[in-house]
């Protein structure tokens, strides 16, 4: 009976030691490659403006997907109508972990997190002009200056500029100016936001179709269904079940001997 406590207890150690080294092999094969889609901008959503600036959300062909809603984080780039390229796809949930890739303002979890935020509420008021300006540029200026993303005026000084020309900011209770700096401030306290289902589209540099320089940087939004297991998570629990299977037959075997 020792021989097969022996024997058990070696064959667990070989299993597991063989499940630690596939698990971290398909994750290291995971992490070490940033997936790319394809996109172009085929739109200006309902074509609300501030200056001669388009507002989000925009539209774009994403990864052959047309009329995909899209959000610009980024003021400092220019993307034109019908401008294609190629761009990294990375998780908001996994900024802060670079072997996911590193996005055009860092591998900054709660910069990511707070701009998801504002992404919904923009995403909440659709066709709400005045929401969608305050919004944008809410964003736009919580990115600005990282990075080298300094094209100057800043946007800030852009909507002060600017608002009194533009009717969606006529009127109201507080100016765009101070609603766009009331958004900053509470998307400030969203650093720990729950960014599942937001996806960044970082363009790689050198795939536009048009000599414009890089295009921007864009965020979407996909519903999530009941939360999924990660491959790695998946491939380990394969792994798991097969050597438990493993060691139930060899104990019958082994208590069969002993018989």
């Amino acid at each position: 009976m020792k021989l097969t406590e022996l024997k058990l207890r070696s064959l667990m150690k070989r299993l597991a030691l063989i499940t630690a080294i596939m698990t971290a092999t398909a994750a290291g094969l995971h992490a070490g490659t940033v997936p790319t889609a394809s996109m172009q901008l085929t739109g200006v959503g309902d074509s609300v403006t501030l200056g001669n600036v388009y507002v989000d959300p925009y539209t774009a062909t994403v990864g052959g997907v047309a009329n995909t809603s899209v959000i610009c984080d980024d003021w400092s780039n220019d993307t034109y109508y019908n401008e294609s390229w190629t761009a990294q796809v990375m998780s908001a949930t996994t900024v802060g972990n670079s072997t996911y890739g590193t996005p055009m303002f860092g591998n900054n979890q709660s910069l990511y997190n707070e701009m998801a935020w504002l992404g919904a509420q923009l995403l909440a008021n659709p066709t709400n002009a005045t929401a969608q300006t305050e919004i944008s540029f809410a964003m736009w200026d919580l990115s600005y200056g990282i990075n080298g993303n300094t094209q100057t005026p800043g946007p800030l000084t852009y909507l002060s500029q600017n608002q009194g020309s533009a009717g969606q900011c006529k009127n109201q209770t507080v100016s765009c100016y101070q609603g766009t700096l009331n958004w900053i401030t509470e998307a400030k306290g969203e650093g720990n936001y729950n960014s599942a289902g937001w996806k960044i589209y970082n363009p790689v540099p050198g795939t536009q179709n048009k000599g414009y320089g890089t295009p921007q940087e864009f965020m979407t939004y996909t519903p999530q269904a009941a939360p999924e297991a990660s491959e790695t998570a998946i491939f380990a629990g394969d792994l798991l079940l097969f050597g438990v299977a493993v060691l139930v037959l060899r104990r019958r075997g082994l208590l069969a001997v002993n018989r």
